[in-house]
């Protein structure tokens, strides 16, 4: 979620996954210089649909996560 925190327009603002994403001044450019930040983080390639809407921080985070490997430690 750092990734949202830092495009953020005020970045003191405090958030969780309820969080509705317009409280945290977030426009599109912002989504995609975050979806940038994490496909380099993670190698990855996130393929989000151009009309993709996120309500809240949570709804973000889980459209994110969707493309991002986990690692499997058991």
């Amino acid at each position: 979620m750092e990734f949202i925190r830092s495009e953020a327009q005020d970045k003191t603002i405090p958030f969780d996954m309820d969080t509705p994403i317009e409280t945290m001044k977030i426009d599109s450019i912002d989504v995609i210089n975050v979806v940038f930040k994490v496909e380099e983080e993670y190698k990855v390639a996130i393929d989000l649909p151009s009309d993709s809407k996120f309500d809240t921080i949570g709804d973000f985070v889980r459209a994110l996560a969707h493309f991002v490997p986990t690692t499997d430690k058991a």
